[in-house]
Parts: C-alpha cells; structure tokens; sequence
C-alpha cells in the first residue's frame, strides 16, 4: 500500500515539473536569444568612406570615433585612430581603396580611447602629432601598457602648428582646455573646413572630461574662436556627428549659453544643485553617473569662480 501511495506521490511530483521545466527551457532560450542580439549589436558597423569636400573624406563605423584623411598626390594623412587596432587596420583597408598610397602621418584631435586606442594598428613608425597635453594625458595608458609606448605622439605643439601637407595648407589650434586639455582643431583654409574631434555634439549636451581638466567655459571660447576664425570656417566635422555648417555650431554655442545663464539665476535664487538638476529633469541615480552631467559641472564652474 505504502508503493502504491509513494508511486502517486512521485507521478504529482512528475506532473508539477514538466510545466517547470518547460519555462526554465523557454527562459533559457529566450536568454540566449537576448545575448545572441546583444552580440550582434555590439558589433560595430562596417566602416564607410565618404568625401566631404575637395581631398577630404570622413571613415565612419568600425569601433570608435569617425575619423577624417587627406589623400595626396604621395601619402595620405589621418586623423584620430579609432577604438581598435582591428579597426585601425580595416579602415587603413578601406582607405587604400579610395587613395592606394602610404599614410605618413596621424594627427590625434584628443587623448581619448576611442580615437587614440586603435594607434597599434598603425605601421611602426608612423609620425604622430598631438597638442602637448594630450601627449601627457596618454602616459597613464603607458604605464599599464609598456606596449603602446612606441606609439605615443612623436611630435607635440601648444597653441597652434602650421603644415603643409603635399600643397594643402593646415593650421592647428588650440584655444585653450575644452573637451580636454590637450584639444586639437585641425583647420583647413583653403576648404573652410575644420576639423574638430568632440568639441561639437548635435542632439546631446557635450562631454566635459574634468579629469583632464576640461572646461565649459573654455569650451564657449573655443566654438567662439572658431565662428570668429578668418578665413570663415564653413564645415564642421566631429568625432561623433556628421558634418555640419555654421547655423548648428551657433545654435549649439546658444543653446549652451542660455543653459548657463539658466543655472546662474538658479544660483542667484539660492536653489541647490540637486533643485538645479531636478529643474532640468535630472533624475538622482544611485550609483551616480560616471561623469557629472553637464549642468552639474557649469554650477561647479560657476561656484569657483564666486
């Protein structure tokens, strides 16, 4: 009698887990799914070569920021290095399709790792030039990566360099800390084109890196400089945007003018700063974002100066 009871016991137990078993199969499924799309968004997309104007192309996708090159009669000259290695090789692939000829230099817009993480992809040798800040603001890297020494800027400046590169003339700038210290602004005369690495964000408050001593106010300066800028500068290109005009560059410096003042009347009125961010529906996190948003630092900015 007690088999008989055990064996019914055993069946109920049986009946219970199939529908059990069956959710834990689809969750498990649905969960390889999940990392399946996960992986195949996270791959980065193909790398597009575009001309913008005259001998100037922009190389978007592949990991990290656009790029932009020269092409020359000789040798082509790059600025910024992707994310990658990988993607420093596959777009020097890409770019031999549309000028078949050796890259003599790379030019660094800033120290950040995805435009400067893909340099060991570069043949060894290759002349590299970067504001003299940005040079320092890569040492740390060195220190954990002895490797990437060899890759290190080989020629620095501090407030502006003039080349020429194969009959095109360059000027490059920097007005003082913005995006980072260490910022470069490679300036095109004869095309009115300046190339800006992340000192122009369209649709999102630019970055701010405090810890390489970036400066909103310095970042006014700068986009002020470069409206001022004779001869006019008519093209603007990013590292994470496609290019734009005059008209966005100065609806950008607005916009980041009347959120200053903005902040400085909330100042005036004794608000604090989580009132200030609340103002601007800024929710609090816990953790804190990485980075202090942007109305966060313009308060810090302006409190220092008090």
């Amino acid at each position: 009698m007690k088999r008989g009871n055990n064996m019914t016991r055993l069946r109920t137990v049986v009946i219970w887990l199939i529908p059990i078993f069956g959710i834990l199969i689809l969750s498990g499924l649905c969960l390889s799914t999940s990392a399946f799309n996960w992986q195949q968004q996270a791959t980065p997309p193909p790398i597009i070569v575009e001309n913008v104007r005259d001998n100037i192309y922009l190389v978007k996708g592949g990991s990290g920021a656009n790029c932009y090159f020269l092409a020359g009669d000789k040798t082509n000259l790059l600025f910024d290095a992707k994310m990658s290695p990988d993607s420093m090789k596959e777009m020097l692939s890409e770019i031999q399709k549309i000028s078949p000829r050796p890259l003599s230099m790379v030019i660094l817009t800033h120290s950040d790792g995805d435009h400067t993480n893909g340099l060991p992809g570069l043949p060894e040798g290759t002349k590299i030039i970067s504001h003299k800040k940005a040079f320092e603001e890569m040492l740390p890297a060195v220190e954990k990566s002895p490797e990437l020494k060899k890759f290190l800027p080989s020629e620095t400046y501090e407030d502006r360099k003039k080349l020429d590169f194969e009959g095109t003339k360059l000027e490059l700038r920097n007005f003082g800390p913005a995006h980072t210290s260490g910022d470069t602004i490679a300036i095109i005369p004869t095309s009115k084109v300046a190339i800006v690495g992340d000192l122009v964000f369209i649709g999102r408050d630019p970055l701010i890196h405090q810890h390489k001593n970036g400066s909103f106010y310095g970042l006014i300066k700068t986009l002020e400089s470069l409206l001022a800028y004779k001869p006019e500068i008519e093209l603007f290109l990013s590292g994470h945007a496609d290019p734009v005009g005059r008209e966005e560059v100065i609806s950008l410096l607005n916009t980041l003018k009347q959120t200053e003042a903005r902040v400085r009347e909330m100042i005036q009125q004794n608000k604090t700063l989580e009132e200030i961010k609340a103002a601007f529906g800024l929710q609090l996190t816990s953790p804190p974002p990485r980075r202090p948003p942007l109305v966060e630092i313009i308060y810090q900015e302006i409190m220092a100066k008090k």
